[in-house]
């Protein structure tokens, strides 16, 4: 389709809008609108809300672009990608002629995609290797413009693609060491990295090679060079759960594993699994399952036959 908006070059620009299924609607990440425009100087857009999150490639020239209401514009220039959740008021701008390839798209995991990799790295933001999330950009809209069949689990992996090498972009924005001196002696660099989100990360790969271990708060936010207050704070920021509740449940998960794949005994099951005596094991198990752990165990040989 051609755009009728003013502002956008007619020659060279196309828009397509697809209907996701019901299935889509549940299921999978799903493209609504997408496109490729000539944008004129003096182009302007502004909404109070427009149900779907937002990508734009911007290929040459830039825009100004404002994500929530009352926020100062931020800068996109050629190579650089936006991402705006366009459920809230935005606008964007342009004052050179730009071109941009564009998506709208939504989703079950959209938003918790697009809180992730905003908090992160904002609404405007570049990759190290742009490549990837550009060839998937375009495998989607080349798929329209070719009026080729629509595959919603094929489409679904391009976004994911696209999504996931905007956070790993965040990652590596957020573990970058932080020079303000000219050069950072090589033990404050690796200090820097570890403190930062992806840290949290390497305490997950920690504790899940250490359940037999007593995997203490202070331990953990050592690791990491935190204090015990902010390591619980980031934490849970990052998981969901608290030190305490997460080291709980992956040593559940642990003795679940163990309750069905081996017949060893509980108290080789607890000293395996970080437990620290079968009664309080046991009792653990049972607040948190309905069961003890020989009736699950018993439930799962029943189920195996």
């Amino acid at each position: 389709m051609k755009p009728a908006e003013h502002g956008i070059e007619n020659e060279g620009s196309e828009f397509y809008i697809y209907t996701p299924s019901k299935t889509a609607l549940r299921t999978f990440l799903h493209p609504l609108r997408a496109g490729f425009f000539h944008y004129k100087a003096g182009y302007r857009q502004e909404r109070s809300s427009f149900d779907s999150f937002l990508i734009m490639a911007i290929r040459s020239g830039s825009f100004d672009v404002v994500s929530k209401f009352g926020e100062s514009a931020q800068h996109a220039s050629a190579g650089d990608f936006v991402l705006v959740d366009c459920y809230a008021h935005h606008s964007y701008s342009t004052s050179e002629d730009s071109d941009v390839l564009w998506l709208h798209f939504d989703g079950p995991t959209a938003r918790a995609y697009y809180e992730l990799i905003h908090e992160r790295l904002g609404t405007v933001f570049s990759l190290r290797e742009p490549g990837y999330a550009i060839t998937q950009l375009t495998k989607i809209y080349e798929t329209f413009h070719m009026a080729a069949r629509i595959s919603e689990p094929l489409m679904a992996k391009y976004i994911t693609d696209v999504l996931t090498e905007f956070a790993l972009g965040a990652d590596d924005a957020a573990s970058a060491p932080v020079d303000t001196a000219g050069s950072v002696a090589s033990g404050v660099s690796s200090l820097t990295a570890r403190r930062g989100p992806h840290a949290i990360e390497s305490v997950l790969a920690y504790i899940a090679n250490h359940l037999n271990e007593p995997l203490t708060v202070a331990e953990l936010a050592g690791l990491v060079y935190m204090s015990e207050y902010h390591f619980i704070r980031v934490f849970k920021k990052e998981t969901g759960y608290t030190p305490y509740a997460y080291v709980l449940d992956a040593r559940m998960h642990a003795a679940k594993y163990r309750l069905i794949n081996s017949d060893i005994s509980l108290r080789q099951l607890c000293e395996e699994c970080g437990f620290t005596d079968t009664s309080s094991f046991c009792a653990a198990f049972k607040r948190k399952n309905g069961i003890s752990p020989m009736e699950f165990r018993k439930q799962s040989e029943i189920r195996q036959d």
